[in-house]
């Protein structure tokens, strides 16, 4: 199973996946109920097979034992079993689904620029290099590599970009392309390092200023 975040709902907490999945024993238990009652209900067994029919035999269910364990659902099921338990709760439960995969969807956006600021940054840092008459060899790429990632993280070391939060990685890119701008520029390693670091200081200023802003 993927990572496991716990939402609160009225003082219980309900653990689901980034993916959508739920941990329906949890939710059951507020209103005292049980997932497999749920399952066994005729209309239950009538839009598993529906799903089945549009989507093929895919597992709608899992069981998983441990601190989170129980019943895990579908987020294909989620409204309607939330509905099942209480009307008030299935408007709740709607949104916490809803806010999980809109934020997987901004990590693939955020994911696929910082891939792309790199390529950028890698083919400025050939066409200077070529230009010098000099070659570039696979360790100047990861020396520059590195040296966005100790802006970002304070280590000149590889970062494991799957790993990193949508935000971690929109402060990457970002980084990427100002690199790029200043090689483009002519600028030395040693003197791109400090503006590099300051580049991370001020975007990270920035963001505080607007979610403080915006939680205000």
């Amino acid at each position: 199973m993927s990572q496991i975040i716990t939402r609160d709902y009225q003082g219980h907490a309900i653990a689901y996946q980034g993916n959508g999945w739920f941990n329906a024993t949890q939710a059951a238990a507020k209103f005292g109920k049980s997932p497999y009652e749920w399952q066994r209900l005729p209309d239950t067994v009538a839009y598993l097979a529906a799903l089945e029919r549009k989507y093929g035999k895919i597992p709608y269910s899992k069981s998983k034992r441990g601190a989170s364990g129980g019943t895990w659902l579908h987020p294909k099921l989620a409204v309607r079993f939330a509905q099942w338990l209480d009307v008030d709760f299935a408007v709740w439960c709607d949104e916490q689904i809803d806010a999980l995969i809109r934020g997987r969807d901004d990590w693939r956006k955020h994911r696929h620029q910082s891939a792309s600021s790199f390529k950028v940054l890698s083919e400025v840092l050939r066409m200077v290099r070529q230009d010098d008459g000099k070659a570039t060899e696979a360790h100047h790429y990861a020396n520059e590599a590195k040296l966005v990632n100790w802006a970002l993280a304070g280590e000149f070391k590889g970062l494991d970009r799957d790993a990193m939060s949508a935000a971690e990685l929109a402060l990457l890119a970002f980084l990427e392309q100002r690199n790029a701008v200043l090689i483009g520029r002519g600028l030395a390693y040693d003197q791109r390092k400090p503006m590099l670091r300051q580049y991370a200081m001020d975007w990270r200023t920035d963001r505080l200023a607007i979610n403080g802003e915006a939680a205000a």
